[in-house]
């Protein structure tokens, strides 16, 4: 490929999905034939939601028919997809980009074509799309991270409204080992000639000090740093429960605990949460034991600090995330050519520049919580530029080996500039 070609993308609502397919087909089809566009690519990813799961195989089929000359297609049911500047929730949907990579620089992989597992795997990163309803889905999601060079996957949960379905077909593979799939883990692994980056934006206020947990039994945690958590807790709430119950309860509703496994290298930097940090909701407080309840189990020693969701955090951390990605992709003595998103590319022209990106983002991140529909689209353009970019809405959002809620996951392809 000589130069950058940005990959064709198409979106479209519409209640028939024919329809729908058509008119993303045109738009993809305008794109390829610009100049700045690839014109041959060999891969595709597709979103929809759950208006159109039924019609998933048809669907699917009305694109190979369209692009014959791609092996590969993979996506998922979402409760909403995305597309540039535009968001699409409960409405029938559809987003679709081709992609252009070196045909060794990626693998599709599902539950019955898995990654294999070999010491010299060229695989650096994952794509994954993955079922809610997986009873074992942290160990499923370990051995696919254990599978990359990285020990990193990025990706999210689809919808269960209709089906947890999944797009996993390869030319390669045939239609006995792959097609529409329902349920598992699905998607694309990536070599470092894909020149995948990936970052994920939390979005939550941090309230005091990260402590260790130092006694715990299930969801209960009991103490931290040798205290009684919900002593801890009260402390930084407005009003305690003895004073004020019905008050404190609805403080509490509004208020999370962020894990990490060790302790940061750094302080928390503006009041933002690490990158491994995992968001879980307080679902309550046992009053006897002076303990918090989570609605997922931690781990003794683990730290815990308390977060709250709030719209300036989520605005300030989206665009820290988009900023550090930016740098990561100039050489620091480029970074003067070009001002932020004054490029289509997203970067200076003497590092990487951006091909396309697939955002997935918490459906409780959308319009009723950004204000306005694609208002985190636009912070994400503001900062990279008017990029091709697709992605679904998620039950859950997936980074590293963790599942995470209320975050944002982004993974950008970028090409020598």
């Amino acid at each position: 490929m000589a130069g950058t070609k940005l990959f064709p993308y198409g979106h479209v609502t519409h209640p028939d999905w024919r329809m729908a397919v058509a008119l993303v087909v045109a738009q993809l089809r305008g794109r390829m034939a610009q100049a700045g566009y690839a014109s041959a690519p060999n891969l595709g990813l597709v979103y929809f939601t759950d208006a159109f799961a039924r019609h998933a195989p048809q669907l699917l089929e009305a694109l190979q028919d369209e692009f014959p000359q791609i092996g590969d297609w993979s996506g998922s049911v979402g409760v909403g997809v995305m597309a540039s500047h535009a968001e699409y929730l409960n409405e029938p949907a559809l987003s679709v980009m081709l992609l252009e990579l070196p045909a060794h620089s990626y693998r599709l992989f599902s539950g019955i074509a898995p990654l294999p597992v070999a010491p010299t795997s060229p695989w650096e990163r994952a794509l994954v799309h993955a079922d809610a309803g997986l009873p074992d889905f942290a160990e499923l999601l370990e051995e696919l991270a254990a599978r990359t060079r990285a020990g990193s996957v990025l990706g999210g949960l689809n919808s269960e409204a209709v089906a947890p379905l999944q797009l996993a077909w390869s030319k390669a593979l045939g239609p006995s080992h792959s097609g529409v799939l329902r349920g598992g883990l699905s998607g694309l692994a990536f070599s470092a000639d894909a020149g995948v980056v990936q970052e994920l934006t939390q979005g939550c206020q941090v309230m005091g000090a990260r402590m260790r947990i130092t006694a715990m039994q299930g969801h209960v945690v009991l103490a931290l740093d040798g205290r009684p958590a919900l002593d801890v807790l009260e402390e930084l709430m407005p009003v305690r429960l003895d004073a004020d119950p019905e008050r404190a309860t609805r403080t509490m509703r509004h208020i999370h605990a962020a894990l990490e496994p060790h302790a940061p290298e750094s302080a928390v930097h503006a009041g933002q949460l690490g990158p491994e940090a995992r968001v879980v909701p307080l679902v309550g407080v046992d009053m006897a034991s002076r303990g918090i309840v989570l609605s997922e189990l931690a781990q003794p020693q683990q730290y815990l600090c308390f977060c709250q969701r709030n719209l300036s955090a989520a605005r300030a951390d989206l665009l820290r995330m988009c900023a550090e990605l930016q740098e990561s992709l100039s050489p620091a003595e480029a970074q003067t050519c070009l001002p932020l998103g004054d490029s289509a590319l997203g970067d200076a022209a003497a590092g990487r520049r951006i091909a396309g990106a697939v955002y997935i983002s918490c459906a409780q991140r959308a319009s009723p919580y950004f204000g306005v529909p694609g208002a985190e689209l636009e912070l994400i353009h503001h900062v990279l530029g008017d990029i091709p970019l697709v992605g679904f809405y998620s039950q859950g959002e997936i980074a590293g080996q963790q599942l995470h809620r209320y975050a944002g996951a982004l993974m950008l392809f970028t090409q020598a500039a």
